[in-house]
This record gives structure tokens, sequence and C-alpha cells, in this order.
């Protein structure tokens, strides 16, 4: 199980909150549960984005990002 804070997700600088998955899949839904109940304005200006700027974020996340989340400790 990997872990990053919502800042290192992409979201607000200063949330500290700590999202979680198995894989990048389930990390990122995890995280958009995170995002649509505590940073609204931020859930809306995702559903705003092109799929050109989605599949841009996916493709960083899926790859790099995920692979450099630390495991979480057991």
């Amino acid at each position: 199980m990997k872990q990053l804070t919502c800042a290192q997700m992409g979201g607000p600088a200063t949330c500290t909150a700590v999202i979680t998955g198995a894989t990048p899949e389930e990390m990122v839904a995890n995280g958009m549960t995170h995002v649509n109940a505590a940073h609204p304005d931020m859930a809306e200006n995702i559903k705003k984005m092109s799929k050109e700027e989605m599949d841009k974020w996916m493709t960083e996340f899926l790859g790099p990002k995920f692979a450099a989340a630390p495991d979480m400790a057991a």
C-alpha cells in the first residue's frame, strides 16, 4: 500500500491529508473522494479539465509519482 499527501498528488499545498492505495487507480479514487469532501472548489475545477489535461496528469501520476510514493509502515 502506497501513500502520498493530498498536496503531493496536486491538491492544495497546505493539505497534509494522507491518501493511500494499493494501485495507482485506487489512490486516484481515494484522492478524489478526499478532494470532493475537503476541497469542493478544486473538485469542480477537476471536472472542468480537458481530456488532454486529465490525460497528462494521469500519465504523470501513473508513472513516476505513484512509483516514488513510499510504502505505508506496517
